[in-house]
């Protein structure tokens, strides 16, 4: 018997992803400047915020353009070529299938068939069905609660159910050592919505027929969409129906030089038995291509009958680059509401501001358009997470920009020391400062002036720019240019509970800074801070 080779098209994407996660994950746990997105390309939460957007018109939580796009380039690689996602990108595929192959070279991995094997494939069905119905309905990713690959990157965060995530990676690592690609076969999601789009026919038909009836006037929720999508494609499964179409590329076997040696279903990740089929359209074949490296018969393995063993390796390649070109040109805004009269929108006026920080996720987003839908003359609101921009829609003939920021603006007084007596003496600065937004400004301004023991503390009001007043101690050591430099640090390091740090990049600029001629006295400041 031949010796087997090894695929090195899938086997270098497969340790490209595992080793820039693991990059990413010692680099996170070693430079407290680095903070990695583990979820900046996923395409399933790229999906569900679609959908999300289709269904609500808002985004998922913090997802952006990027995932969105991502989501689009699975579909789209899934329909032209076949679930190379699963194949070659996924990070749980890839560990499922190694420790699956410890667990044969144990003589303890076996392969579930028949009628369990059948029952079992419904479950990834149901999964897929509450995942999508509760992120839809709260905007929220439901996937974050059990998802073994961000449980493990994101360490657990406040997003994870501890007790699903850990039931979910006990069965990634302990079911796929005993049974064959348990999660990806049985229990991803993931894998459930690929056979949506693996039967493409099916899905536009549903889609298109749903969204007629819904824009004919015919008020149907979505969640029958979503129940009818997800047991018929669990039938078409359960029923072994191959697809007739797509994907458009399939493996083919020339049957009049294969030798029929088995190594081709032998080797199979899927327990396919490639070698007693002429064309493999099976549902769970993901095009990883192991087949056709292991043929030792020259073009008796091949795609739609050619050579080309590195094919889905390079559109793959070519789409995830388009993928991610595409999704990082533009930005889908994570809430787009217009309560205004939307004939008049026209004639209305955009107010655009960047930099503000608490606009991180879909609740924050929410926050902020409830609050502005309290302004007079304020008609809607976008949100853009991803650049912490907003977009205000106003009438120019109620309210200005000036008064669009200072509806924004929310003033402070935060006294870093308490309890002054009559005795004390306290300096005055006042000071204008410029790009400072939001209330996470206040806090990184508190952790600034922290650093000095002689300020007392401070209160902002709305300006152009801002205007902060500076108490502090009466001491010889407090100037305007110790004042204006301990708020012009261009970083401050934020301690969480945990103790973890971060460094926060700031851009703070003094526009002007005055001492008061006249001290005030402690009882004074205490009033003042009230």
């Amino acid at each position: 018997m031949k010796k087997i080779k090894i695929n090195p098209y899938r086997l270098f994407f497969q340790l490209a992803i595992i080793g820039l996660l693991v990059y990413m994950g010692i680099r996170f746990y070693t430079d407290k400047n680095y903070s990695p997105d583990f979820e900046t390309y996923c395409p399933l939460g790229g999906i569900q915020a679609l959908s999300s957007y289709f269904v609500n018109n808002s985004l998922a939580c913090s997802m952006t353009s990027v995932q969105i796009v991502m989501g689009l380039t699975l579909i789209a690689v899934i329909v032209l070529v076949s679930k190379l996602f699963c194949s070659f990108i996924c990070p749980i595929g890839t560990i499922s299938e190694w420790i699956g192959r410890l667990g044969e070279k144990l003589k303890m991995c076996y392969t579930i068939t028949g009628i369990a094997d059948k029952g079992l494939r419904s479950l990834k069905y149901i999964i897929l069905f509450i995942t999508f119905y509760f992120s839809i309905t709260s905007s929220e990713l439901f996937c974050k609660k059990f998802d073994p690959y961000y449980a493990t990157t994101s360490g657990f965060d406040s997003d994870v159910s501890i007790i699903m995530a850990i039931t979910a990676i006990a069965l990634v690592i302990l079911g796929s050592f005993y049974i064959r690609l348990f999660w990806c076969k049985y229990i991803c999601p993931l894998g459930a919505l690929s056979n949506i789009f693996r039967f493409f026919i099916l899905f536009i038909g549903l889609t298109g027929l749903y969204a007629t009836l819904t824009y004919s006037g015919i008020d149907i929720s979505f969640v029958w969409l979503l129940a009818l999508l997800s047991i018929t494609a669990y039938l078409l499964e359960l029923l072994s129906i191959d697809g007739k179409v797509f994907p458009l590329l399939k493996i083919t076997r020339n049957t009049a030089t294969c030798t029929s040696c088995q190594l081709c279903s032998r080797i199979c990740p899927q327990a396919i038995d490639v070698a007693s089929q002429r064309t493999v359209k099976h549902v769970d074949c993901n095009m990883c291509g192991d087949c056709l490296h292991v043929c030792p018969e020259k073009d008796t393995l091949a795609i739609n009958r050619k050579g080309k063993k590195w094919l889905p390796a390079f559109i793959l390649a070519i789409l995830i680059t388009i993928g991610i070109i595409i999704g990082k040109s533009f930005e889908v805004p994570t809430i787009s509401q217009y309560w205004g009269d939307i004939k008049a929108k026209h004639r209305m006026s955009i107010y655009e501001q960047s930099g503000l920080k608490n606009i991180k996720c879909f609740g924050s987003s929410s926050s902020f358009a409830n609050k502005m839908r309290r302004v007079k003359g304020v008609t809607g609101v976008s949100t853009y997470v991803a650049t912490h921009t907003v977009k205000i829609w106003f009438n120019p003939s109620e309210i200005d920009t000036l008064g669009i920021q200072e509806s924004i603006f929310v003033p402070v007084k935060v006294a870093i020391k308490k309890g002054l007596t009559e005795a004390d003496s306290v300096s005055v600065f006042s000071l204008k400062v410029d790009n400072f937004f939001d209330p996470y400004d206040t806090n990184y301004l508190t952790m600034l002036l922290k650093q000095n023991r002689m300020v007392l503390g401070f209160t902002s009001e709305f300006d152009c720019p801002v205007r902060v007043t500076v108490y502090t101690l009466n001491d010889s050591s407090i100037s305007e240019e110790s004042i204006k430099n301990l708020v012009e640090q261009k970083q401050v390091e934020k301690t969480y509970s945990d103790n973890a740090t971060q460094i926060i990049d700031l851009r703070y600029r003094v526009v002007r800074i005055e001492r008061a001629s006249h001290s005030i006295s402690g009882l004074e400041y205490n009033r003042t801070m009230k």
